[in-house]
């Protein structure tokens, strides 16, 4: 609770609930996507070396699956992938907070919190959609 409290003292932007049924879009890397199809290694957080990392996504009320893509370092290398907020919730461990970012004009960011454990990653699989084709 501190931290949300000292959170809403520093950023413009103040953190929501995001609703079970609303989408997040996230960003995969090519590498990440085999034949068309989305390999378990794209669900992780980052950076790896830190243990209170979460995955980035974005919450669809403030982005479109384009401005995801747009985010990357080369969009051309990254495909959008889509899945409801309530369904990452239901998986094992995992814990959907909304976490805009000001320093990078991003209100839509949200991050995905818990252990990526292979049973984590087929079921992010498993609720997932590809969205964006390069």
């Amino acid at each position: 609770m501190a931290s949300d409290v000292a959170y809403k003292l520093t950023s413009g932007w103040r953190r929501e609930q995001i609703p079970d049924d609303d989408v997040l879009y996230m960003r995969v890397h090519k590498q990440h996507v085999i034949g068309g199809k989305l390999q378990p290694g794209a669900f992780r957080n980052q950076p790896k070396s830190d243990p209170d990392a979460g995955m980035s996504a974005d919450w669809a009320k403030y982005s479109t699956s384009e401005e995801a893509r747009q985010r990357a370092r080369i969009p051309a290398d990254n495909y959008v992938v889509e899945f409801r907020a309530g369904a990452a919730r239901t998986i094992p461990g995992q814990t959907v907070v909304h976490s805009p970012d000001e320093a990078t004009d991003n209100r839509a960011h949200t991050d995905v919190f818990g252990e990526k454990t292979a049973e984590a990653r087929t079921l992010f699989l498993d609720v997932t959609n590809l969205l964006e084709l390069i």
